[in-house]
């Protein structure tokens, strides 16, 4: 069943300036449609916690924010600087399920973490309802990457089932399921956390990659790092594009009007070469099932159906994986200063066998 992560919180937004996060934990959707909406606009059951039903989002009275999902904007400080986020109010205390929790679910901004403080809260306007698959990260390359196979360079838009492509790990590994997902530009545009990151040519040193490459903001590059083995005792790592932005050779393109995000998913979580660089595929475990669509999660759930009952079941990661902020406070340690010198990375296709 497809979940979403949301976070408790000391208080109704509504009513506060500033709240600080407590745990964590899953909303298993049970909805009939693809959005999550107000009481006001959908009397059906909407998503279940703990076993418990809720079948309006927040406190029933939505008449404050014309029967919309109440979205807020607030501040967190994170490293020093400050950052804006987006959240919508997923539970109130008095919701008639449980009287003593209120909840909220991260739409945009930096990824939220437990007893992190929301500063300046304030109410959005224009406030709608939530698409399910724009609360998540979405990790996938956009079409025309080239990805590295036997029968050489082929885009990831002619790829199918079946398809051999070369891992840095396992050698020669058959493609088990590709997904596709439209972002339109209206989509682009409502939701610009996630347009494409592009990674310009050489952004990591010669042929690295051989020619720009653009993928989804959370989708993450390999890279290898001296001091990495310093801090987290591994010279490798897998970086999400997000976290390696510096305004120069990896930037979100906001040109780009529309594209498809396309996911490659293996019988465990591969590196792979996008336009001669080290990638990942996709992995399914965590937040990702959520960010596909239903038609495909229920082909994903036919060729692997234990992930529809745990996730984590697929495995682990090809290698360890940062999250954004991770990203950002090791490279101001030395990784690269604000990633604008990314190139101190090595990034080596070479020393894997092809």
């Amino acid at each position: 069943m497809a979940y979403f992560t949301f976070y408790e919180v000391n208080g109704d937004p509504l009513n506060s300036s500033h709240l600080r996060l407590g745990s964590s934990g899953r909303a298993y959707i049970e909805d009939n449609d693809g959005f999550l909406e107000s009481g006001a606009d959908d009397t059906g059951v909407q998503f279940s916690i703990d076993g418990e039903d809720f079948y309006s989002s927040a406190w029933p009275d939505y008449t404050s924010t014309g029967d919309k999902v109440e979205i807020f904007s607030a501040t967190v400080r994170i490293q020093g600087s400050e950052e804006t986020v987006t959240f919508a109010y997923l539970t109130s205390e008095r919701d008639g399920v449980d009287d003593r929790v209120d909840r909220i679910v991260q739409l945009s901004g930096p990824e939220f973490s437990p007893r992190m403080r929301l500063r300046d809260i304030e109410l959005e306007t224009g406030n709608d309802n939530v698409p399910y698959n724009s609360i998540p990260s979405i990790i996938c390359f956009t079409p025309d990457a080239m990805i590295t196979t036997p029968r050489g360079q082929v885009a990831v838009q002619d790829l199918q089932v079946g398809d051999l492509v070369i891992t840095a790990d396992n050698g020669l590994q058959a493609i088990r399921w590709i997904g596709r997902k439209r972002m339109s530009g209206a989509r682009l545009q409502a939701y610009p956390e996630l347009r494409p990151v592009r990674i310009r040519k050489d952004a990591f040193g010669p042929g690295q990659p051989t020619r720009d490459l653009w993928v989804s903001p959370q989708h993450r590059m390999l890279v290898r790092s001296e001091r990495a083995a310093l801090d987290f005792g591994e010279t490798e790592m897998l970086l999400p594009a997000k976290g390696l932005l510096n305004d120069s050779s990896i930037t979100v393109d906001y040109g780009m009007r529309e594209t498809d995000y396309i996911h490659i998913l293996f019988d465990r979580h591969e590196v792979i070469f996008a336009n001669g660089t080290p990638s990942e595929s996709f992995h399914p475990g965590h937040h990702a099932i959520d960010t596909i669509d239903d038609e495909a999660r229920t082909e994903l759930f036919e060729i692997f159906p234990e992930l529809e009952t745990t996730p984590t079941d697929y495995g682990p990661t090809a290698r360890l994986s940062l999250k954004v902020r991770e990203t950002r406070a090791f490279l101001r340690r030395g990784g690269g200063g604000r990633a604008g010198s990314i190139r101190k990375f090595r990034n080596d296709s070479n020393r894997f066998a092809m």
